[in-house]
């Protein structure tokens, strides 16, 4: 029989330093200066405020994450959510009135025989044309008469 669910709640006026490792979901209306990783959903209420990592399956972001967000699934970036760093997920959802200042990549995970081991998965991003897309080109101009 499955377990209930159970989800960790930061309540407003909370505040902690240090990095928090859940399997429940999470959901923050505090302060917390330090990572976040979850196996399942994390909500940052419009209160919440996270400066540091956070990673989980599905993240909801209405108030503020400083720092890497890591969905393996989906990123909703609400009208009042506000995102500075860099977003790796899978499927990506940002709504009207939302404030974001971050590079956004696709996530994917990927077997391991992919790079020649043994090991079964590991996470990682999709570097098909980064290469391409961090060089920019230049073209020669003549600027002879």
């Amino acid at each position: 029989m499955a377990e209930p669910s159970t989800t960790s709640f930061f309540a407003p006026g909370f505040r902690m330093i240090g990095d928090i490792d859940s399997n429940n979901d999470v959901r923050v209306e505090g302060i917390i200066q330090g990572n976040l990783t979850t196996t399942k959903r994390i909500i940052i209420g419009k209160t919440g405020q996270v400066i540091g990592n956070v990673k989980g399956h599905q993240i909801s972001i209405m108030g503020e994450v400083v720092g890497e967000v890591i969905a393996s699934d989906i990123t909703v970036i609400g009208e009042t959510g506000v995102v500075h760093g860099t977003v790796l997920t899978n499927k990506i959802k940002i709504e009207s009135g939302a404030e974001v200042e971050a590079c956004i990549k696709k996530y994917r995970e990927i077997s391991e025989t992919d790079t020649g081991s043994n090991n079964t998965k590991i996470l990682g991003v999709n570097k098909r044309r980064e290469s391409e897309l961090l060089q920019p080109e230049f073209s020669k101009v003549s600027l002879e008469n």
